[in-house]
């Protein structure tokens, strides 16, 4: 990688794939250690559509995405890292309907290991819907 070039501003380039894709995930602001991100609701999030009830699926692939952005916004890095651990408190459900946002703060660096948290809502940062911390192992060479 180009020492001048700019990790995150690169990350926010590059067009949703895979798993991000199919979800729809996209950037929606971020800052110099965080990251927010979104998901438009799909039917297809219901696990029960009688009740309306969402699937915690969508919300933790939003989350990891999310923590991840932060990580690389924080570093300015592009390294390869796996979730070691992720931690969702849910104060109640996703609704039907509704896009979920995720802003993601990362927190803490060390030489192998990032922590971020997460407040996760559906457009008003104040009435989250549950709460994560997760942290990453940086599996390259440091």
């Amino acid at each position: 990688m180009d020492q001048e070039e700019d990790a995150f501003e690169r990350l926010k380039g590059i067009a949703p794939r895979g798993h991000h894709a199919l979800l729809g995930i996209f950037n929606v602001d971020d800052g110099p250690d965080w990251a927010e991100l979104a998901c438009p609701f799909s039917p297809d999030f219901l696990m029960d559509a009688g009740a309306g009830l969402v699937s915690s699926g969508p919300v933790v692939s939003l989350i990891d995405a999310a923590a991840g952005a932060a990580i690389i916004a924080r570093t300015r890095q592009w390294r390869a890292m796996a979730t070691l651990d992720l931690r969702v408190d849910y104060l109640r459900s996703a609704s039907a309907g509704r896009t979920l946002y995720a802003r993601a703060t990362c927190y803490h660096v060390t030489r192998k290991v990032a922590f971020t948290r997460c407040n996760v809502h559906e457009g008003e940062g104040a009435d989250p819907l549950a709460f994560a911390t997760a942290s990453f192992f940086f599996t390259g060479a440091s």
